[in-house]
């Protein structure tokens, strides 16, 4: 079944264009009914007369610029302009020149070097030097020396900072040893050093030889109380010397600290 309605095609892009102006129409004869007349602006009629400042400066005649108008501008003191007047340049035959004329081309006979221009490249490019950044030349040094050290470097012998710390240590430790009181020692004693021990004890044996030189110039046959007494006194003598001798024999002799 048919239907009896008749479908007609429609520009919908030409009725929204249409429809779009018709609305700008009717907003903009809404802002006119809105807008109010501009008003006249005030005047008084005491200055009615009177001519417009601006007016009187638009009608007067323009003058030249002063010379001040120049002031700090540019070429303004190079004074008038100077007009180049242009001629003619004339050659001047009676100058030589360096390139002869050209009737004497026919003499020229031109001469060619056979130069091997690839052997020439080869050897400049052997002479030329390679423009290498600074970083790579740094490198190329830091190598270098390490080669070299590595070269002059003698394998299997004590570094001399070595030999020297050991003898430093050695040192150390002497002076540990020397400053660290003996255990045998008693206390308020100190110990007598080396070289004090053996001049005291040369003393004492020069003192002994003395002693005994003494008692062996004693008579022996007189029992005089003179004599009796001297002679124990002698003995006395080189009693003490013998046990001091026996005491500065030791390889260790303390002495007291007198306080």
């Amino acid at each position: 079944m048919r239907s009896n309605f008749d479908f007609k095609t429609k520009n919908q892009l030409n009725e929204n264009v249409r429809r779009l102006r018709e609305i700008q129409r009717n907003c903009k004869k809404r802002q006119e009914e809105k807008q109010e007349p501009v008003k006249v602006l005030w005047k008084s009629e005491k200055y009615s007369c009177v001519e417009s400042k601006i007016k009187q400066d638009i009608e007067k005649p323009v003058s030249s610029r002063p010379s001040s108008a120049n002031f700090l501008r540019a070429h303004s003191r190079a004074g008038p302009p100077v007009k180049l007047e242009s001629r003619p340049v004339t050659p001047d035959i009676t100058n030589k020149t360096s390139v002869p004329p050209a009737s004497t081309a026919q003499n020229v006979t031109l001469i060619r070097h056979n130069w091997d221009f690839i052997k020439v490249n080869g050897i400049n490019a052997k002479k030329a030097s390679l423009n290498r950044p600074h970083s790579l030349t740094a490198l190329d040094d830091s190598k270098k020396r390490q080669e070299d050290l590595l070269n002059n470097y003698h394998f299997g012998e004590v570094p001399s900072y070595l030999q020297k710390r050991k003898q430093e240590w050695r040192h150390e430790e002497d002076q540990r040893i020397a400053n660290t009181p003996d255990p045998s020692m008693p206390p308020g004693h100190r110990q007598l050093p080396e070289n004090e021990r053996k001049e005291t004890l040369e003393l004492l044996l020069a003192k002994q030889k003395d002693v005994v030189t003494q008692i062996q110039k004693l008579p022996i046959g007189a029992d005089t109380i003179r004599v009796k007494q001297q002679r124990q006194s002698l003995e006395k003598q080189l009693t003490e010397v013998e046990e001091a001798i026996k005491i500065f024999s030791r390889p260790k002799v303390f002495v007291r600290v007198e306080s």
